[in-house]
């Protein structure tokens, strides 16, 4: 767990108020035992008392605790059983339980059911007792704070799809300008506040990761900041075109090596969606020569674009094979398909496959990539029996491969 003054600068960073209450409920239907309780936790912090799991789970619904104490052996409802509904009703209140029993389905039960943060036997030592409720309340404050920090990034996440919105807004403005120079300056600017939101982005990924955080929940964690740092490489190559700085470095790959790479690049995505990816590759094809950096930009957005066609898991077809001409790269995915009304300007700025989901911002670069090396890329029929989209790419023969 972080110590407490670095979750006081993290909570302070972002703006979050004190996520404790100070407040213990103490639950024993001994009179007596709840009296010695409150002598020595009155002093560091706001004691409820209960004499009962019932009149407990009543207080708890108008009161906002941090750590539950409990006797497990009371009339009625036990500690254990009580615990489990407080686990399952407040997950991020902490439960100790106290116990002159050391039989082990006790132990169990009260691990695996009630998910106790501490299990203390009687007679427990004042000492003992204060550290646990001190550790419990850092545990709570740790689990809260990363609860409001998961609700942050949900509200950044909607700050982005905003600005995005607003940037497709101002598309048709930008299509009489001067199409390059005006890419290049607008690519600047996002990159520039792009760059800033996936610090944001990145920190929250190691935090998490330290603190454990479930996987189902790092999950769209990861799946965002993948997509974020593809984005700002799209930017980032459309700036460099537009400022005639992207310089090639060229030299013999083998393609079936930048296939591996891009699928991991875009495997999480993949796995998200419950997609897969076959790919076949022609035997004996030779190295081609190219700028593996930008063939993989090339084969990423190709992925990414196959597997945002349709929400259903789907199997895209990657194909190599060679061609008169050198050798060529085939993506074919199981979506809708490119609709007719765009095809002509498929490749163009500001048109996208995905209508208002996408900035059209991806094949425009592709093509660019593709150019600078000699070679194209382009829309063509799907090959039977499968439907979709399908996308191919040539790259020429270097003077060495003839």
């Amino acid at each position: 767990m972080l110590e407490p003054d670095a979750l006081a600068a993290l909570a302070a960073r972002y703006g979050i108020g004190e996520t404790l209450t100070g407040q213990v409920l103490i639950v024993d239907d001994d009179l007596g035992n709840l009296d010695v309780l409150r002598a020595f936790l009155d002093a560091d912090y706001v004691v409820h008392e209960a004499r009962s799991a019932e009149i407990a789970l009543k207080l708890l619904e108008v009161e906002r605790f941090d750590v539950i104490v409990c006797d497990q052996r009371m009339p009625g409802m036990t500690g254990i059983d009580m615990l489990a509904v407080v686990r399952e009703r407040y997950p991020d209140v902490a439960g100790i339980l106290l116990t002159a029993y050391t039989d082990t389905p006790v132990l169990v039960d009260a691990i695996n059911r009630a998910r106790v943060f501490r299990h203390m036997h009687k007679p427990w030592e004042p000492e003992d007792l204060l550290g646990a409720v001190a550790q419990a309340s850092a545990m709570v404050q740790q689990r809260r704070l990363n609860a409001r920090l998961l609700e942050l990034l949900s509200a950044r996440s909607d700050e982005l799809k905003l600005a995005l919105d607003e940037l497709r807004a101002a598309q048709h403005k930008m299509l009489h300008l001067e199409r390059l120079g005006t890419i290049g300056r607008l690519t600047a600017g996002i990159t520039h506040d792009l760059r800033n939101t996936l610090g944001g982005l990145t920190l929250l990924e190691s935090l998490f990761e330290a603190q454990g955080v479930a996987p189902r929940l790092m999950s769209p964690l990861r799946v965002g900041v993948s997509a974020t740092r593809h984005l700002m490489s799209t930017l980032s190559t459309l700036h460099q075109f537009a400022a005639g700085s992207l310089a090639l470095k060229e030299e013999p790959i083998d393609l079936s090596d930048v296939l591996r790479d891009a699928l991991v690049l875009a495997g999480l995505e993949m796995e998200q969606r419950r997609s897969r990816c076959v790919i076949t590759v022609e035997p004996g094809l030779p190295p081609v020569r190219c700028d593996r950096a930008r063939i993989l930009q090339v084969m990423v957005n190709l992925l990414r674009n196959a597997m945002q066609s349709t929400d259903a898991p789907q199997s895209i077809q990657v194909e190599v094979a060679r061609t008169p001409g050198g050798v060529s790269i085939a993506v074919q995915d199981e979506g809708p398909g490119v609709a007719p009304e765009i095809a002509s300007r498929l490749f163009d700025p500001f048109e996208s496959t995905k209508g208002a989901h996408g900035l059209g911002m991806g094949l425009y670069m592709c093509r660019l990539i593709m150019e600078q090396h000699g070679g194209s890329i382009r829309s063509v029929p799907p090959v039977p029996p499968g439907g979709g989209a399908r996308f191919v790419i040539e790259l020429p023969r270097g003077p060495d491969d003839r």
